[in-house]
């Protein structure tokens, strides 16, 4: 309030001088009033109060410069703190987003391994359910040629059997004629017989002619006869060697083609029932972690995006700060400046400090 009062006075009295000598629209304001104070002849104007006054002034803009500089200086200590919290924060994102990155591509790589895997599964069903059926097809088709051919052999036995009883029952020519139609009669079945097993027929087609010679004879040659019966025997012994040779054989093909058939139809279960719902749930996982990670990435991007704004926002600020320190220091500085042009001024006047 002081040094108001003293440079309004100062500019009152300047007011009434005419003072035209110097360029005053060149000299800071503080000068043109010092100037104009030089050149007053009073003894009753107290200049030292001037110097006292101007020391105040240039006393409080070295306080301003010195709280600046103080504030600048702390406002400075707050920015480089957080450029190095948002720059730390950026790094973190960074060094998380980049493992996300890597661990969502091992999920991603894993996930195409079980769906390759999946489809290699459903590939092996299908093969193993057509071998199934296949296997179901062969022993359904095994079973039904097996019971033909041992019907076959049945029949011609019981034929063989009717045969030999039938011989057996000969005696004598009156038993021979008794019997011819019932010879007759047999000697078709096996005739039949005959063509259903082709690969016997060497054995029991001179049977067949012997039948058949005795039913058109009324003659009985016993020792022949009997040489008939004997045959007969020992080709219905060989038939049932035969069938049995047959059924033994489908028994261990059958054991085998069930084996089979039972591995396959594990197979079908095991990868029916427990392989591919397996690879469906990890694949389920998978995704299910892809989809968590993604969402985690996605925050850390956005997080990384602002924490990058905020860097260039206090870059910026900091900017402003310093652009705005400068500017006020400037300013001090020409105050100061002024101040001592204007005590400059006030000695060349011929006015001192005592």
């Amino acid at each position: 309030m002081k040094t108001f009062i003293w440079f309004t006075l100062l500019y009152l009295i300047l007011a009434n001088q005419e003072i035209s000598s110097i360029q005053q629209d060149k000299l800071h304001p503080i000068s043109k009033i010092i100037l104009g104070l030089s050149e007053v002849q009073t003894k009753d104007f107290n200049f030292q109060q001037l110097f006292v006054a101007l020391d105040e002034l240039a006393e409080s803009f070295q306080t301003r410069i010195n709280d600046e500089n103080s504030s600048y200086e702390q406002d400075q200590q707050s920015y480089l703190s957080d450029v190095q919290f948002y720059e730390n924060q950026i790094n973190d994102f960074k060094n998380k987003i980049a493992q996300l990155e890597i661990e969502i591509k091992e999920l991603g790589d894993e996930g195409t391994r079980l769906q390759t895997f999946l489809i290699e599964a459903n590939q092996d069903l299908n093969d193993a359910i057509k071998l199934l059926a296949q296997k179901e097809q062969q022993i359904n088709s095994d079973n039904t040629v097996f019971e033909q051919q041992n019907q076959e052999y049945a029949d011609t036995i019981n034929v063989l059997d009717q045969a030999i009883a039938l011989l057996n029952e000969i005696k004598d020519e009156a038993s021979l004629i008794q019997k011819k139609e019932h010879i007759k009669e047999v000697s078709q079945n096996m005739h039949k017989s005959m063509k259903k097993l082709s690969s016997k027929r060497v054995f029991y087609q001179p049977l067949v002619n012997v039948l058949t010679q005795l039913s058109q004879n009324n003659y009985v040659d016993q020792e022949n006869l009997n040489k008939v019966i004997n045959f007969m025997n020992q080709l219905r012994q060989n038939l049932i060697d035969a069938q049995t040779s047959l059924q033994n054989q489908h028994e261990s093909q059958s054991k085998l083609q069930q084996d089979i058939l039972s591995e396959t139809q594990a197979k079908v279960s095991g990868i029916q029932d427990v392989l591919i719902p397996l690879l469906g749930t990890e694949i389920s996982i998978k995704q299910s972690e892809i989809r968590a990670l993604s969402s985690i990435l996605q925050d850390a991007q956005s997080n990384l995006a602002d924490a990058q704004d905020n860097l260039v926002a206090t870059q910026n600020r900091w900017i402003e700060r310093t652009s705005t320190h400068n500017n006020l220091l400037q300013q001090y500085n020409n105050e100061l400046l002024a101040i001592k042009d204007a005590e400059n001024a006030l000695k060349k006047g011929g006015i001192f400090r005592q």
